[in-house]
C-alpha cells in the first residue's frame, strides 16, 4: 500500500538500564520497600480471564480515594492514551482544532497530526503567562490542551481555571505531575468541558505498568469511555495501583525529599534554567544535543529539547537522590567544559 505521507512519531530514546536514567522523570526516590508491597502476584484466573470491562473496580476505587464523583474516571493505557481519546472527541466538537501551549509536552502535537485535527500553537509568554483571551479566541468550539506543571518549564499554569471557565470548547488539562507539586487531589472536573489527565508513571513510580486515568463530569466521562478499549490494562496493573492507593504516604515522602534535592540543585546551578514544580530541571544552554550526547558518553541520559518557544535549546535532567546528582554535576561541568559550583 502506498502512502502520500506518514505521520510523525514519538521518538523514544532506548538507553537501556545500565545508565542514569534522568530522561524520563520517573520517580528515583521511593524506597524498594514501597514496590515489595505493591508488585504482589496475582491469582491465576485473573490472568486466564479478561478483566473487568473497563477496569470499573479500579476507576471506583480511585473514585473514593481521590473524594471525586462515582463514574467521573475512565482508566486508560498510561496517560498517552488518556491523551489520544481526549483528542478524539474532536471529531464529534464544533471544531475540529487543538490549540496547544508552547513549550510543552510534544506528544499533543503528533497525536493531533495522527489523529487528522488541526494543531495550533499558541506561545507562553516570556514571563509564561497563559494568554486567555487568546486562547479562547483560537479555540472556538475546539480544545486548548495545557499542561500543569508544565514539561519543560516545570511552572504551575495559573490561569488555568479561568481558561476552564471562559472556554466554549473542550479543555484538555495534563496533570501528569500535579502531585510534585502538592496537587494530590483532582479538582477542576467540577468544569463540564475539562478533562484532566493523571498518571501513576510519575509520582507514582509506576511507569512500567502503564496505567492512567481521566477525571470528567457527567456526559463528557461517558463520551471519553465509549471511546476508550473494553480492557485498557491488565489484571496485574490493577491490582498494583489498587495496593499503592493505599501506600500513598511513601509517595509523598518521596516527593519531599525530591523537592529538597531540587531547591538545593537548582540553588548550585549557576546556569539559565527553568526550576519549577515538577521533578526536573531544565536548562537554556546552547549546544544542548552534544552536551546530552556527552553525558550519555558518562553514564547520564538527559533529555534534548530544542526549537521551540522559549526552548531554543534545552536540556532536561530528572533529579534523583542527592548521591547521583553529585556525580551527575560533576559530569554535567566536564561536558560543558565549566566549574558548575
Amino acid at each position: 500500500m502506498a502512502f502520500k505521507r506518514l505521520p510523525e512519531f514519538y521518538e523514544e530514546p532506548d538507553v537501556g538500564y545500565d545508565v542514569y536514567r534522568l530522561h524520563f522523570n520517573e520517580n528515583l526516590f521511593l524506597p524498594e520497600e514501597y514496590y515489595r508491597e505493591v508488585l504482589g502476584g496475582i491469582e491465576s484466573w485473573e490472568a486466564r480471564f479478561y478483566t473487568q470491562p473497563n477496569n470499573a473496580s479500579l476507576a471506583a476505587r480511585i473514585e473514593d480515594h481521590m473524594g471525586l464523583p462515582r463514574g467521573s474516571v475512565v482508566i486508560t493505557a498510561g496517560a498517552d492514551d488518556g491523551l489520544r481519546l481526549a483528542i478524539q472527541l474532536l471529531h464529534f466538537a464544533e471544531e475540529r482544532r487543538l490549540v496547544v501551549l508552547e513549550p510543552t509536552y510534544s506528544m499533543p502535537r503528533i497525536l493531533a497530526e495522527q489523529l487528522g485535527v488541526e494543531y495550533v500553537q499558541l506561545p507562553y509568554g516570556p514571563d509564561l503567562g497563559l494568554d486567555v483571551d487568546t486562547a479562547v479566541k483560537i479555540a472556538r468550539g475546539g480544545a486548548v490542551y495545557v499542561c500543569s506543571p508544565n514539561n519543560p518549564t516545570g511552572h504551575l499554569v495559573k490561569e488555568l481555571e479561568e481558561l476552564a471557565s471562559r472556554l466554549e470548547g473542550l479543555l484538555i488539562y495534563d496533570a501528569a505531575y500535579a502531585e510534585f507539586a502538592g496537587l494530590w487531589r483532582p479538582k477542576l472536573h467540577e468544569y463540564g468541558n475539562v478533562v484532566e489527565m493523571r498518571t501513576f508513571s510519575k509520582a507514582w513510580g509506576l511507569a512500567g505498568l502503564r496505567v492512567g486515568y481521566l477525571i470528567a463530569r457527567g456526559r463528557l466521562a461517558s463520551a471519553l469511555r465509549a471511546l476508550a478499549y473494553p480492557h485498557p490494562i491488565s489484571s496485574y496493573s490493577a491490582k498494583a495501583v489498587e495496593k499503592a492507593l493505599g501506600l500513598e504516604e511513601y509517595v509523598r515522602r518521596s516527593v519531599l525529599e525530591m523537592r529538597a534535592v531540587r531547591d538545593e540543585v537548582a540553588g548550585r546551578l549557576r546556569l539559565d534554567k527553568y526550576v519549577g514544580e515538577a521533578n526536573f530541571i531544565t536548562l537554556r544552554l546552547d549546544g544542548a544535543e552534544a552536551a546530552a550526547a556527552e553525558l550519555y558518553r558518562r553514564g547520564f541520559a538527559v533529555r534534548a529539547l530544542g526549537g521551540r518557544p522559549l526552548c531554543r535549546s534545552c536540556l532536561r535532567f530528572t533529579v534523583a537522590p542527592m548521591g547521583v546528582m553529585e556525580k551527575f554535576l560533576a559530569a554535567l561541568g566536564e561536558a560543558l567544559g565549566i566549574k558548575l559550583i
